[in-house]
């Protein structure tokens, strides 16, 4: 069923989408796990920041890993990861422009605060290079592939 965004649920961090009657899944939409999880994503982040020290795996690509074996056992298997997955669930219901207007800029904020000046000026012509013709080439390539 569709749900209807107002003004009420636009200011709500969450968004808990309404499932059908026919649906069997026991999904219980408790604030608290979210935060958990939240928490949880914290430490767990900190953890691999830390085992991955000395290694040569970036740390995004850790993270990555680790969301998606996450996702996969709370959604790809039926063992459930309680708490945890409840809260995995309330924030893949997320309003994509809370998503946008919250979470996008601290992170742009905490990449362009790190970076050193002088690799950016060494290295503006291939930013420009990425950001102008290589946006609108990679566009028109998906653009094309998907079309077919």
């Amino acid at each position: 069923m569709a749900s209807i965004l107002t003004l009420e649920t636009m200011s709500l961090p969450l968004r808990v989408l309404e499932e059908d009657s026919s649906s069997s899944s026991s999904f219980s939409s408790n604030p608290t796990d979210a935060v958990i999880f939240v928490g949880i994503s914290l430490v767990l982040g900190i953890a691999s920041r830390h085992a991955l020290r000395e290694m040569r795996v970036p740390y995004t690509v850790a993270l990555l890993v680790l969301g998606i074996g996450l996702g996969v056992l709370e959604y790809g298997t039926h063992h459930r990861l309680g708490k945890i997955g409840n809260g995995i669930r309330l924030w893949a219901n997320i309003h994509p422009d809370l998503l946008l207007a919250v979470f996008l800029p601290a992170l742009l904020f905490e990449c362009s605060f790190s970076m050193e000046v002088h690799w950016i000026k060494r290295c503006i012509i291939q930013i420009f290079l990425l950001a102008g013709p290589g946006v609108l080439i990679s566009t028109f390539c998906l653009g094309s592939a998907l079309k077919v």
